[in-house]
């Protein structure tokens, strides 16, 4: 699945925001699809580990990609009732004109039930890029109070 956004912030102003594990809840509230509990580390950096919480089961991650300003990646892997969850993540952020195009690539794989279950996971997971990319936006471009 691949996502592209345009937004108004500079390029290191938007890999800062994404590469800030811990203060994801200060932009992006939690879903009910995960919600970060752990960071081994900040800053972050390539190898960093995370456990992102959701209502199925724990959700564990590593940085797989750090290039600052312009790539950053993640592997997230969860071992379900109903089968194996691995989702990759990568950000290819460029700046085009005034502003930083985000493109953000996922690619989940499913075993077991859940592979039975795709259509509705793949929904889901898309759902969730959008708000992603679409909170993300907003907080960047909105003017501080």
């Amino acid at each position: 699945m691949d996502f592209s956004i345009d937004v108004t912030s500079p390029i290191e102003r938007v890999f800062d925001l994404l590469a800030d594990l811990p203060n994801y809840p200060q932009w992006l509230p939690p879903s009910g699809l995960y919600a970060t509990t752990a960071v081994s580390e900040t800053p972050i950096r390539l190898g960093t580990t995370y456990i992102d919480r959701s209502k199925q089961g724990p959700l564990h991650g590593r940085v797989t990609a750090y290039q600052p300003p312009h790539v950053l990646g993640f592997h997230q892997e969860a071992r379900l009732a109903l089968g194996r969850l691995t989702i990759d993540i990568h950000y290819q952020l460029e700046e085009v004109e005034g502003t930083t195009r985000v493109h953000r690539t996922t690619a989940p794989q499913m075993t077991g039930l859940l592979a039975l279950l795709s259509p509705l996971v793949i929904r889901s997971i898309r759902h969730e890029n959008l708000r992603t990319l679409t909170r993300m936006k907003q907080y960047l471009e909105t003017p501080p109070m």
